[in-house]
């Protein structure tokens, strides 16, 4: 049965699809956006307390305003004995958050959450400069991963250049790399919009770094078995519909397979993981669910319509079963 099943005659339609998909994605995701204090800049403490955690909430955030930062986010969180307070908010420079620290220490003495600052475990400060250098790298890395990509498509299947066009293949790459990405940040994103604690933090960059490598790996397989394929055949005769179909069939074992793998990896995770390694485990693997999708509905199908062939080959692809 699986042989019969075409990818390619319905490459317009699976397309739109995936278009959809990734609509639907970045919409969840820049509707809900939030920047955890690694990028804004702010406080994190932990206190070794249990408190009541809305009372805390509000009254801290009408300190803050009376303090003069109006737009702060507070989050407090309990956590077995210990409670964790997050202020995420915009200031000037860095001595002006250093303030900020001491203020909330005052602030917990003087409401009587903690009786002395030895109650206070841990502590993390990001100044405004670092929050936009963390913003800049994470930038950057993704811009710098696309850039290579997409050099090494343009070198890796120079032997096809008379068949297919090497710098389709790279836009191509870059296509299914962004919607591979995309589609996790819009699961995230869902997680932001029903999970007010959650925010975007250093360790979901790192999980779409992951999923950026995962995406050109499970692209590559395909496009490599087409190079393959077409070196084995007369250039004349070929049926590049077809030869497409052939080539995503004979991957799709492969593909499943390694999905599989690494997705018992990634549930293992997802259960016995807490906190930062919990949402880095669903990143991931909604992105590698994204990269399987992707590799066989969206890289193949794209390459075939950018190449000119859909057209022409029509009526080719139409006898085939």
């Amino acid at each position: 049965m699986i042989k019969k099943f075409s990818i390619i005659k319905r490459a317009y339609i699976r397309l739109t699809v995936g278009g959809l998909l990734l609509i639907g994605a970045w919409t969840l995701f820049f509707m809900n956006i939030r920047l955890s204090e690694e990028f804004t800049g702010g406080v994190k403490i932990t206190i070794a307390a249990t408190v009541d955690e809305q009372k805390l909430n509000d009254s801290l955030t009408k300190y803050l305003i009376d303090q003069k930062y109006p737009n702060s986010n507070v989050l407090v969180q309990i956590n077995d004995e210990e409670t964790d307070i997050s202020i995420r908010t915009r200031v000037e420079n860095d001595e002006k958050v250093n303030e900020l620290s001491k203020e909330l220490k005052t602030f917990l003495l003087e409401g009587e959450y903690i009786t002395s600052q030895d109650q206070v475990i841990a502590q993390t400060i990001t100044g405004p400069s670092v929050g936009d250098y963390m913003k800049t790298s994470a930038r950057n890395a993704l811009l710098v991963g696309l850039a290579l990509m997409a050099i090494y498509m343009l070198f890796s299947f120079a032997a096809i250049r008379k068949s297919v066009s090497p710098s389709i293949l790279a836009i191509v790459t870059i296509v299914t790399m962004i919607f591979d990405v995309s589609i996790p940040a819009g699961a995230f994103g869902f997680l932001m919009m029903i999970d007010h604690s959650i925010a975007i933090d250093s360790v979901f960059i790192i999980a779409i770094l992951a999923n950026m490598g995962y995406s050109i790996n499970d692209t590559i397989i395909v496009f490599d078995r087409i190079r393959e394929n077409i070196q084995n055949k007369n250039e004349k005769n070929i049926v590049y519909g077809k030869l497409f179909d052939d080539s995503v069939r004979q991957t799709m074992r492969r593909s499943f397979g390694t999905v599989f793998s690494t997705f018992l990896v990634i549930v293992c995770m997802y259960i016995f993981g807490t906190g930062a390694v919990k949402d880095f485990a669903f990143t991931i693997g909604i992105g590698v669910i994204a990269g399987s999708y992707s590799s066989i509905f969206i890289s193949a199908p794209l390459a075939y319509i950018m190449m000119g062939k859909y057209k022409k080959e029509r009526k080719a692809m139409s006898e085939i079963n």
